[in-house]
């Protein structure tokens, strides 16, 4: 298995087939957002996306910039593994009632059109 970094993104491939990846945006110099990460649906999902978001880490401490994450797995990552020296303040909720909402597919309207 092998990591792989081009700039906004963090893959794992094995034998040339890609198994994971991690998407990110460098606003800045000093502001990053962890978008979203990929696992193919045949791969241990919790284990590969630790290992992208463990280098994407190492890859935003050395660049010495915040991050604002996104992916919903990555949040809730971040909250079984601290890094307040990373986060940008005010990140989302991942649950609750102030976590982001699935947008509906059919929207019910309550008045005539």
């Amino acid at each position: 298995m092998t990591i792989t970094e081009e700039p906004g993104q963090l893959t794992i491939t094995q034998d040339e087939q890609l198994l994971a990846s991690l998407h990110y945006l460098r606003l800045s110099t000093t502001s990053w957002v962890l978008e979203q990460i990929f696992v193919r649906p045949s791969q241990p999902a919790t284990e590969r996306a630790a290992d992208l978001i463990k280098r994407f880490t190492e890859l935003a401490t050395a660049a010495n910039v915040t991050v604002k994450v996104l992916d919903p797995y990555a949040k809730r990552y971040f909250t079984q593994h601290p890094a307040p020296d990373l986060l940008a303040a005010h990140q989302l909720p991942v649950s609750g009632a102030a976590a982001v909402q699935p947008v509906a597919l059919h929207i019910n309207h309550s008045e005539e059109e």
